[in-house]
């Protein structure tokens, strides 16, 4: 017996459900949703519920992918912006850059003193012109 919460936690789509069942069905196994009691593969109508609640299910994702796809567009229009804030200010970044170009100090020796990680300051470095990144220009 083969025990899930619900439908969509066992396949992704209604087809695939039925392919699931097949194969648990080849094997003597059972399936059994403890959501959805009244899904009982020893009965030929579990067939036709499980693919209508599995279409039921991926009608369902769809619907919630297009409402965040168009609230995501609409923050946008309202300016929102997304992701991990910066790590420097627009001062510390101007501050890297110019630091950067002068070769005054590593890639290194930048990240310790404004506290961030060689990431940081190897992407504004590879921004800059060829050379001027604090790398060998090989």
């Amino acid at each position: 017996m083969v025990l899930a919460t619900v439908t969509d936690r066992m396949a992704r789509d209604p087809l695939d459900m039925l392919s699931i069942l097949k194969q648990l069905k080849a094997v003597g196994a059972g399936l059994r949703l403890i959501d959805e009691p009244f899904i009982d593969t020893t009965s030929e109508m579990s067939d036709l519920i499980l693919f209508i609640v599995g279409w039921a299910a991926q009608w369902q994702r769809k619907r919630i992918l297009e409402n965040t796809t168009n609230g995501r567009i609409l923050a946008k229009q309202r300016g929102v912006k997304f992701g991990r804030k910066p790590a420097l200010n627009p001062q510390q970044h101007a501050e890297v850059v110019k630091q950067l170009r002068e070769g005054a100090k590593t890639q290194v020796e930048l990240a310790r003193n404004y506290k961030v990680s060689i990431g940081c300051i190897h992407r504004i470095a590879r921004t800059l012109k060829p050379g001027a990144d604090g790398l060998h220009a090989g």
